[in-house]
């Protein structure tokens, strides 16, 4: 599964992979964020994708940040928030046959944790790339896409949490916690329950 969709990223400026993508459903919209919704036609199984500003070149999977670079990366350098620049690294072969710097394991944990990333990546062919991504709503996006970006329809259906009786507040001391939760053991109503406490006296 992982393969494939390294394999999706490394076509990412192809026009059919576009245009697969343009064609998905937008669950979520969070920051900078769009979190897309694919569902294969003939398994139909479930495939999210976050898109940042709209951009195909830079996308958001469950487990990774995938940044196109143009012109063969031979060098990657990362900045997260104000912090120092990490140390320059080596691409990766993945990174360097799909063309792309691929933030994974603690890189991704990093960009979970941070507002600001920053990159520069020397290339082959076009020089020094520079990228910069504010990260306002990614951890939002990715919590969508580990959950099978379910689409808001299905967010809304879910049942609300139910909510706990409580005394209002000029209630005297006899509604008392304890005393209110032997009351809802006995299911009494939250009238009978406010008339009660209405009418305790010490």
């Amino acid at each position: 599964m992982k393969k494939a969709l390294i394999l999706t990223i490394g076509l990412i400026a192809g026009a059919a992979v576009q245009a697969n993508l343009k064609d998905a459903t937008k669950v979520l919209t969070v920051g900078n964020w769009t979190v897309l919704r694919e569902l294969d036609k003939m398994t139909d199984k479930v495939s999210c994708t976050g898109i940042y500003k709209q951009d195909y070149g830079k996308q958001l999977a469950r487990d990774g940040l995938y940044i196109t670079i143009r012109g063969g990366i031979s060098s990657v350098t990362l900045r997260f928030d104000d912090q120092p620049a990490r140390q320059l690294r080596m691409p990766t072969k993945m990174e360097k046959d799909i063309r792309a710097v691929m933030l994974e394991g603690e890189e991704f944990a990093a960009a979970l944790a941070s507002s600001r990333l920053r990159g520069q990546a020397l290339t082959l062919v076009s020089g020094l790339q520079e990228f910069e991504l504010d990260l306002n709503g990614i951890a939002e996006a990715v919590a969508s896409i580990r959950s099978d970006c379910p689409p808001p329809a299905a967010i809304a259906s879910e049942p609300a949490p139910s909510v706990p009786v409580v005394a209002p507040a000029e209630a005297p001391a006899l509604c008392s916690a304890v005393l209110l939760e032997r009351m809802k053991t006995a299911k009494l109503s939250s009238l009978q329950i406010q008339k009660i406490c209405d009418n305790s006296k010490p």
